[in-house]
Order: C-alpha cells, then structure tokens, then sequence
C-alpha cells in the first residue's frame, strides 16, 4: 500500500514533511515553506486542520493551497486506534482519506486492554482504511506502553492485516537505549522511517514525552547513526517511504523558511554520506 521511493538510493523528495517540522503558522506559509525547500509530500495533524475547519475554511480551500504549491499529501497524524472508545479524529481522518489518498495513517499508543484486543482494534481500522489505498502505521513510544519496534510488530502480527504496518521513529528507538541492529529481523513490518537527529543520551531522561517535543535536531547535526540507517533501509526494505519529523524549540523560533531549509539540507548531507 505504501508509496515506493524512487529508488533503493532515496532522495529528498522521497520525504514527507510532517507537521511538527513548523509551528502552527498558516497554512499559506507551510505549505511554501515546503516547497521552497525542495519538498513534494507533506503532513497534517488531524486535531490541527479539524480547527482550521471549524474556524470557517474548508477542504476545497486547502486542496487548492497543495495544489498551487505543487504538493501532495501524504501523511496523515495521529490518531489512537487501539482504545475502547473510537478516536473521534478517525471520522476526518476517513474524509481526507477518501479524498486525497495519502499513504499513511499513523497511529500511536497507549492501547487499551490486551495485545490481542489492540490487535482487533487497529485491524479494524486497517480493513477500514484499506479501501482508500492507506496504511496505518503503528508508532512505538517509549513513554506508552508500545514502547519498541518489537512491541509494535507483536500487535501487527497478531492483526495480519496487509495494510497494518509500522512508522519507525529514530528518535524512539535511541530513547529506548536500542540501535540499528534491534530492527534486523522487523524490516518487513517497516512501512515508514522517520528522520530526525539528536544525542544518544537523552537531555531529559525523566520526562521522554517532553524530550521529543523540545530537543530534536536536523539530521546531520547529531549523533544518531542516520546514514547507516538509510543503508540498512536500502537492503532490507527498499520500497518503505520516509518521513523527516524534527521537533525543535529552538526551529521553531525562527522563520518557517529557514527551517525548511535547513531541514532539507541536513537530509542531502545524510544521504550523501549514505552513498
């Protein structure tokens, strides 16, 4: 169901922008910020644009903006699946999948229950969205209790849904003191890989949550092994699409377009080095 890269060396295109790259400035201005730095895919929260909408815009309005900036959208973000009670986010998230098709739902802990009730929950939703042409993605937190890749492909499994499949975020795999070699036998649970870069050693080691909305870097500027990470991508699942998510209090003080900039420059230097 995923969108295949372009080819086993990626480029920057191969990106979706997300959401959390910008603070919440207008959409105007996201959308050229994006494209200005060389981005054809981006992302969009679903509690976001669910306010924009109700603050008198509508979707009419914001095709047009992707459309005169030449993107697509790809990534939509984030939803919980695997609660009791249906995420009342899932219902626009049904909208824009029909209309817009992009390739990933993603989806975040914690669940409710057993394995096997998350795994009926996100399966449902999986057969839900499958019509559409999406995958929902699973994203392990360390602060939830889907803590690891490992925990992720247990619920997948368990689900056996072709289009239920996993957003590995190298943020959470380095704050779970796990590396590469932890993803050796989970590639082909791995729809999405998630950039960002930081400090192998956290910078707030009692409040994870907070680390990863505060101290993500550019890619490039930290210590994480990233071209590595494209390697083992490129050998063990080719066809799997990439995100770039860098949360930063520090980006987001600056000018929408410097950041966008600086982002995919810090993503051609880590795919250089991986070549």
């Amino acid at each position: 169901m995923t969108l295949q890269a372009t080819d086993v060396a990626p480029v920057l295109s191969d990106f979706t922008f997300s959401f959390n790259c910008l603070p919440e400035v207008p959409l105007d201005e996201r959308f050229a910020a994006a494209r200005a730095a060389g981005f054809t895919d981006v992302g969009i929260s679903i509690r976001w644009l669910g306010l924009w909408l109700q603050d008198g815009h509508d979707l009419d309005e914001f095709e047009s903006l992707l459309t005169s900036n030449g993107l697509r959208l790809t990534e939509l973000e984030a939803v919980r699946v695997m609660q009791e009670e249906p995420d009342p986010k899932l219902e626009l998230s049904a909208v824009l999948a029909d209309r817009f098709r992009p390739a990933r739902l993603q989806s975040v802990a914690p669940y409710a229950g057993t394995l096997d009730d998350a795994a009926a929950r996100s399966g449902a939703v999986a057969d839900q969205f499958a019509q559409w042409g999406v995958d929902v993605v699973l994203e392990p937190l360390p602060f939830t209790n889907m803590q690891t890749p490992a925990d992720a492909v247990e619920i997948i499994t368990r689900a056996n849904r072709p289009n239920l499949s996993m957003c590995m975020d190298v943020w959470h795999l380095y704050r779970m003191d796990l590396d590469l070699d932890h993803l050796d036998a989970l590639w082909p649970y791995i729809s999405t890989v998630q950039f960002n870069d930081g400090t192998i050693e956290s910078l707030m080691p009692d409040d994870l949550l907070q680390d990863c909305l505060v101290n993500r870097m550019v890619p490039g500027q930290g210590e994480f092994a990233l071209a590595e990470l494209v390697r083992q991508r490129n050998i063990h699942r080719p066809d799997s699409t990439f995100s770039i998510e860098v949360i930063s209090s520090a980006l987001q003080q600056q000018d929408s377009f410097t950041t966008a900039q600086q982002i995919a420059d810090g993503i051609e230097a880590v795919l250089a080095a991986s070549r």
